[in-house]
């Protein structure tokens, strides 16, 4: 309607409804651009056999109109002075991507730790590393699964307690924010513990 965007904090995310077939189909994707007022970004991954990504990708394009819900969740950066912690596993990197910007106009020390299955499916490689040349106080991590597709990999395999534990800040008193598939997570929440 050419007015403002409504503003979300880092890491929220907003629903879609969409009408594919004939079927109502509803979705929730991380909104994976700082609040501009003016656009909301979203970024989906195509699944295979996925109904709303293999439409999107498909059939939606600049100018289309969408249903769009407004910015929900409680996943979001809370403001604070330690040394931030961002951990992300495929598509979780989407919500930390908001949550890194704002991080760094602050200033504040950031560990940004990134684990895919490899690097031809490491969304946002290119941003990060862009980021990190221009913050000093950006340290980047990534581990691939694959070792046959890890080129720049920090490690390879999964992510495991020890090889977190060498990532994070020496000083442990930090703000960790962590978001992938549930496996995953249960691992960095064992390792963060520890």
């Amino acid at each position: 309607d050419g007015g403002a965007v409504v503003a979300h904090e880092p890491g929220q995310y907003i629903g879609l409804r969409l009408v594919i077939e004939g079927a109502e189909q509803r979705r929730n994707y991380s909104l994976s651009a700082p609040a501009d007022g003016r656009e909301l970004r979203i970024s989906v991954k195509r699944e295979p056999g996925g109904v709303v990504s293999n439409h999107l990708h498909a059939n939606v394009a600049e100018g289309d109109v969408l249903e769009v819900f407004p910015p929900a969740g409680a996943f979001t950066l809370q403001p604070g002075d330690k040394p931030l912690v961002l951990i992300s596993g495929g598509v979780g990197i989407t919500p930390t991507l908001p949550m890194l910007h704002a991080a760094l106009r602050t200033k504040r020390p950031v560990r940004f730790i990134h684990c895919a299955r490899s690097r031809s499916v490491h969304a946002f490689r290119d941003t990060i590393d862009a980021l990190a040349v221009a913050h000093p106080q950006l340290q980047r991590f990534y581990c691939y699964e694959d070792a046959a597709d890890a080129a720049g990999a920090d490690a390879v395999g999964r992510l495991d307690e020890a090889r977190l534990a060498q990532w994070l800040p020496a000083d442990r008193d930090v703000d960790a924010y962590f978001l992938g598939p549930k496996p995953f997570m249960a691992v960095v929440k064992r390792g963060l513990q520890a």
